[in-house]
């Protein structure tokens, strides 16, 4: 499939998740997340999640982390719609978050982190297949953002769904994720 079909129909399965079953799943996500080895990583890029759209709710790994991991820092996403681009944020007491126009929570003011400087960025998606690729909102914010940190940073997606065969319109500038998390399996691809 292509992505735009591709991002029809999980943006539909999302919509169909009871939220029991929204719940369930988020905890399982959880649980898979907690196996990683952490121990190199000091900066995760997190992206915080749309709630009415039934995005992972990545509100439970941030808790988690400052309970368990309170040595790595987090940093959120910022975008600006008009290049598309992204800044990240780091998680402190000078953070302040809103939700913006497009419902989707972010820093308005805050210490502002550069992407080398992060070791893991987890990665919003649709979709995903069993190469790596994924299928975001289709604006390429994400993979002009990864495309700006180091070559040892991993790249993580976060999806309630397995993973389909192949995205056949991928390509080049495309980035591929490292691993994917799913609420039953991690998922490793070869870069």
């Amino acid at each position: 499939m292509i992505k735009q079909e591709l991002r029809k129909l999980y943006i539909d399965k999302r919509k169909q998740l009871s939220q029991a079953d929204y719940e369930d799943l988020n905890h399982r996500l959880l649980l898979q997340f907690q196996q990683l080895n952490l121990s190199a990583v000091k900066y995760i890029h997190l992206f915080l999640p749309i709630h009415k759209r039934k995005e992972p709710d990545t509100f439970l790994l941030r808790q988690w982390l400052h309970e368990n991991h309170p040595d790595i820092q987090l940093v959120f996403p910022k975008a600006d719609f008009a290049t598309y681009t992204m800044q990240s944020f780091l998680d402190d007491a000078d953070l302040k978050l809103a939700t913006n126009a497009y419902g989707i929570p972010e820093p308005v003011t805050g210490n502002l982190i550069m992407p080398h400087e992060i070791d893991m960025v987890l990665v919003p998606l649709l979709a995903f297949d069993e190469r790596g690729y994924r299928v975001g909102y289709g604006k390429g914010f994400y993979d002009r953002f990864l495309a700006q940190c180091r070559p040892d940073a991993l790249f993580i997606g976060l999806s309630f769904f397995e993973p389909v065969h192949s995205i056949e319109d991928a390509d080049e500038l495309d980035t591929r994720l490292h691993l994917c998390i799913t609420p039953d399996e991690i998922y490793y691809f070869n870069k």
